[in-house]
């Protein structure tokens, strides 16, 4: 088990501060740790502080007029960057991604803590609307590139199938 993990581990180390291949990589910031070159999804590093910040805006009922705009409205930066660099040649800048991330967590961070205690169930219909739309451009991005499959580990499947892995 313990060789098991550490082969697992060797293989998936890369996607743990970034989900992005390296072709990617410039949708990352690069951080220098320790002489090596350490990528950091642009996104995610918005998404992920803005969350604990929104959670905390509602257990400390700070700025409540300004929840429902966080709600509804901070999850649309990113999905509208994320598609417009997605179906567009344009690459986009890092800044956005990160100030994107950050309303989409700060969104994310609010409506759950308020959902639990509040119950408005008018935000079912945001998050059923974000997820519709973010559902629809996953299906037209997977369409537009070929929709390859992978398998369990994350590979190719149709590259290990013509291997015969």
């Amino acid at each position: 088990m313990g060789r098991e993990l550490h082969a697992g581990l060797a293989r998936t180390r890369r996607y743990l501060l970034s989900h992005h291949e390296p072709d990617e990589y410039y949708r990352c910031h690069r951080l220098a740790l320790g002489g090596r070159t350490v990528h950091l999804c642009a996104r995610c590093s918005g998404v992920y502080p803005g969350i604990p910040a929104g959670v905390a805006l509602v257990l400390t009922d700070t700025a409540p007029a300004a929840w429902p705009w966080l709600v509804a409205c901070g999850p649309a930066p990113a999905l509208a960057d994320w598609a417009v660099t997605t179906f567009s040649p344009r690459r986009g800048s890092n800044a956005v991604r990160t100030a994107s991330g950050a309303l989409l967590g700060l969104g994310y961070g609010v409506a759950v803590p308020w959902f639990l205690t509040a119950r408005p169930l008018w935000l079912l219909a945001v998050a059923a609307g974000y997820g519709g739309v973010a559902a629809a451009l996953l299906v037209r991005s997977r369409t537009e590139s070929g929709g390859e499959e992978t398998d369990r580990d994350g590979e190719n499947a149709g590259e290990n199938r013509s291997q015969g892995t």
